[in-house]
């Protein structure tokens, strides 16, 4: 079946592992669900990040890496060493791994990358060069979109993210607010163009930092 018909369905929970030419750096999505369903059906009721999946996969087909996408699950798995998620990045042993989540707007508007600890370098890199890449977009959306990469002044730090802690790759933790989602007014369906064209320009800058 169509992997973004997979993604549009608020159950099952599903494991979406796709092989791409590219292993050194893997898309990664572990709480994924549809829009409108705002939580997952794991112990802690954790909130979903809704339609981030659509993201993740479609930024993985731009750079035609592996990709592994968790719908709906019923465990926290990006914070598991030993969960299936965590498990299959460490089989692909990437040089980087890119995380795609997604906020509710309450603490921040923009978005926001980070690598897990002040001592890790990268995300403020990444901000940079997204900063100048949408800079020049037609999207006022993009244009105006506030990027943070700076560590001490993150408000989702993943301090505690096992993916994003592990020393065996550089990680980008990337919170994505709604707007980038979510269709404005809509409880449910795809994200809107303007989604698909930071994953675009986040596509071209990591392919510019971490080669083609």
């Amino acid at each position: 079946m169509n992997v973004e018909r997979i993604l549009e369905f608020s159950e099952p929970s599903l494991l979406i592992i796709e092989e791409r030419p590219r292993k050194d750096i893997v898309v990664g999505v572990p709480h994924h669900a549809p829009a409108g369903k705002s939580t997952l059906p794991c112990p802690e009721h954790r909130d979903s990040d809704e339609n981030a999946g659509f993201l993740g996969h479609y930024l993985a087909e731009k750079l035609a890496c592996c990709s592994i996408i968790a719908c709906n699950y019923t465990v926290d798995v990006n914070k598991c060493d030993r969960s299936d998620y965590t498990m299959q990045i460490a089989r692909w042993n990437p040089r980087v791994l890119v995380e795609i989540h997604g906020h509710a707007g309450k603490k921040t508007k923009g978005v926001e990358i980070s690598s897990g600890s002040s001592n890790r370098a990268g995300s403020k890199a990444l901000e940079e060069k997204l900063k100048a890449v949408l800079s020049t977009s037609t999207s006022e959306v993009l244009k105006t979109i506030s990027i943070c990469g700076e560590y001490g002044e993150l408000k989702f730090k993943a301090r505690r993210t096992v993916t994003i802690c592990d020393g065996r790759w550089l990680a980008y933790h990337m919170e994505l607010p709604p707007q980038l989602r979510k269709a404005s007014g809509n409880a449910s369906g795809k994200p809107p163009q303007t989604g698909y064209q930071f994953c675009d320009a986040l596509a071209k800058v990591l392919e510019e930092i971490h080669g083609s």
